[in-house]
């Protein structure tokens, strides 16, 4: 069970709507900063679900991925000047911080507390003890004395979970530094000599620096993957547009392919056309007579309709009246 805890695993099954990776409020994202203290961010209580089994397996390789060489790390520290005398100095003040642990958790959460939106935010208490127990952990891990691979990869683990959910770097560093303030005046209650607590604090400042380097990495490497993804999202949008972009010059060419034949059949229609001057027939390319009224339908979208104009109609007329008195007459 302590392993669980220390790795981070208690803050990570406990919490979780962040998963949805949807924006949160101002208050929120505030106390999800203090997520690099080894907790997840929370909401109201009625939100609060496990990771999905997906969200934990994408963090996990986004961790390996990130995974630092042991050269990396001593080189890291090295800058810092974090070596085995402050490691000693941090885990010698283990047994006073682990007495005072209640109380510097119920300060940090003292002060969040005093924001209302914040306290609206937490929900209940049932939420709060949860974050007070990640809490603990995280902050007795700081007088651990180790800083090994485990302790980078759950530094890396923190931070992928803090960009994921949007925390902003500026409310992290805050949260840091209220943090870092409480566990001075601790170790100042604790350490009479007054050496001895410059030079623990000196230590856990480096330590705390050292924590900010692993999750900034985190947010450098999760804005590379966004812009890679996003690199990639324009590019197979591109490759669908010039799809369209052929698919409609196709059905372009088939309209104009169509238009072509039409102006075709039109100029056809508007040149020399050989009729018959008796019968009106009209003589086709295949050297063959056809009637005008065919032959028109034929190239063009032109229909007839049979009538009498009056002249035809009056001629029609004085030739069936003729027929009827040449009966009578008989």
């Amino acid at each position: 069970m302590q392993e669980r805890e220390r790795d981070g695993d208690l803050g990570r099954d406990d919490a979780a709507a962040h998963c949805g990776r949807m924006p949160l409020p101002m208050g929120s994202i505030f106390l999800c900063a203090v997520l690099s203290f080894g907790f997840v961010p929370f909401y109201h209580s009625e939100r609060l679900r496990c990771f999905k089994h997906k969200e934990q397996t994408l963090i996990e390789q986004m961790v390996e991925q990130m995974g630092m060489a042991d050269s990396e790390i001593r080189r890291r520290k090295a800058l810092l000047l974090l070596g085995i005398e402050e490691a000693a100095l941090l885990a010698n003040c283990r047994a006073f911080i682990e007495l005072q642990i209640e109380d510097i958790v119920a300060e940090f959460y003292r002060i969040q507390m005093s924001d209302p939106e914040i306290s609206g935010l937490i929900g209940d208490a049932d939420t709060l003890r949860r974050l007070h127990a990640a809490q603990r952990n995280y902050v007795i891990d700081l007088f651990s004395g180790s800083t090994d691979q485990k302790y980078v990869n759950n530094r890396l683990r923190i931070g992928i979970v803090h960009k994921q959910i949007g925390v902003e770097p500026k409310l992290y560093l805050a949260a840091v530094k209220t943090l870092k303030d409480i566990l001075f005046k601790a170790l100042a209650r604790s350490v009479a000599d007054s050496a001895t607590l410059e030079k623990t604090c000196q230590a856990l400042d480096k330590l705390l620096y050292f924590d900010m380097t692993l999750v900034f990495d985190t947010y450098t490497r999760s804005l590379v993957n966004e812009i890679e993804a996003e690199k990639e999202r324009v590019e197979i949008y591109a490759a669908s547009l010039e799809l369209q972009v052929a698919e409609r010059t196709r059905q372009l060419e088939e309209k104009v392919s169509q238009l072509e034949t039409a102006l075709s059949v039109v100029k056809k229609l508007e040149g020399v056309i050989p009729i018959c001057g008796v019968c009106k027939k009209i003589r086709d390319d295949k050297e063959s007579w056809q009637q005008l009224e065919q032959y028109i339908s034929e190239h063009s979208e032109a229909l007839f309709s049979h009538g009498l104009c009056p002249d035809c109609y009056e001629k029609e007329m004085r030739g069936i009246r003729a027929l009827r008195d040449a009966k009578l007459a008989k």
